[in-house]
């Protein structure tokens, strides 16, 4: 299982330039790849994007390259024009703020290196492209192995939820026999105000006691939620796509507890389905965080 939090970098020597990927990622519902690079490497983004799209299927994925010249060529560097006119623009517009008398020369420009790139147009684009996809596989490599380790973690922490969701539950199983006698004294207690008037009507009390019944019995939900707890352990054993999984049957186990809670009048039994209820959230904040 696979964390959607991750990082990962990856570096290698492709002739005389050096290639640096990093990947980052954070939670998201889809997939969503951004790739920062040089204008330069935009021929080479679809197929980069495929790269990713077989190895991460959810979470937003942020893909940065850069490219360094280490042994210089006498091609020089190209200019990034987008990035000379954004450059340019934000001077004109700060210049303006500060009512600034100076000029904008050429001075100003050639502070910002990153204007300036390396000139691959005399490499093999083929090689180059290989040479490029394989440090994306190796940043990805790093990045999937941080997130797998963070999944681990993610499924020690709800392991052990489930566990203290289950001793609560048998806990409520063992004091609910309590909670219907005391129900039922309850019942006897109206029983007694009517008869004090009149005589009891004997369709009325059976219907005190299929309503009072229905009432107390949790018996079902806690039967259901020792199921779901199962379910909820043998989906954590899949290799890909639990989130949507998991998210069903945490809603199903909200569903129980509440179900339960609206059952009880016991003080001591609330307080424990209200302790479920908390350690079902803490679960379901882990699994936004899965793949």
């Amino acid at each position: 299982m696979h964390s959607m939090t991750g990082y990962g970098k990856g570096q290698l020597m492709a002739n005389r330039f050096e290639i640096t990927v990093e990947i980052k990622s954070v939670n998201n519902r889809y997939l969503d790849i951004m790739f920062r690079m040089p204008s330069m490497l935009s021929s080479f983004e679809s197929g980069l994007r495929k790269i990713v799209k077989n190895k991460v299927s959810r979470g937003k994925v942020s893909v940065f390259i850069e490219i360094k010249e280490v042994v210089k060529s006498d091609n020089g560097n190209t200019v990034n024009d987008e990035k000379l006119l954004h450059y340019y623009n934000t001077l004109k517009a700060i210049k303006t703020k500060l009512n600034l008398s100076e000029e904008i020369d050429l001075r100003h420009l050639l502070t910002f290196q990153e204007l300036f790139e390396p000139d691959i147009s005399s490499v093999d684009e083929k090689e180059f492209s290989e040479q490029l996809s394989n440090t994306l596989e190796k940043a990805l490599q790093a990045f999937n192995n941080m997130r797998l380790k963070e999944g681990e973690h993610l499924i020690k922490d709800m392991n052990e939820r489930l566990t203290k969701i289950n001793s609560i539950t048998k806990t409520v199983l063992n004091k609910a026999p309590a909670n219907v006698r005391s129900e039922f004294d309850k019942l006897l207690t109206r029983i007694n105000e009517l008869l004090e008037n009149q005589q009891i009507d004997p369709e009325r009390l059976e219907q005190e006691i299929a309503l009072i019944s229905d009432k107390v019995d949790i018996t079902e939900e806690l039967t259901r939620m020792e199921s779901h707890i199962s379910q909820f352990r043998q989906t954590l054993k899949r290799d890909k796509e639990l989130g949507k999984k998991l998210t069903f049957i945490l809603q199903e186990m909200h569903r129980e507890a509440n179900t339960m809670n609206s059952k009880t009048t016991d003080v001591e039994i609330s307080h424990l389905i209200i302790q479920v209820k908390e350690e079902i959230e803490k679960i379901r904040e882990q699994t936004q965080n899965i793949e």
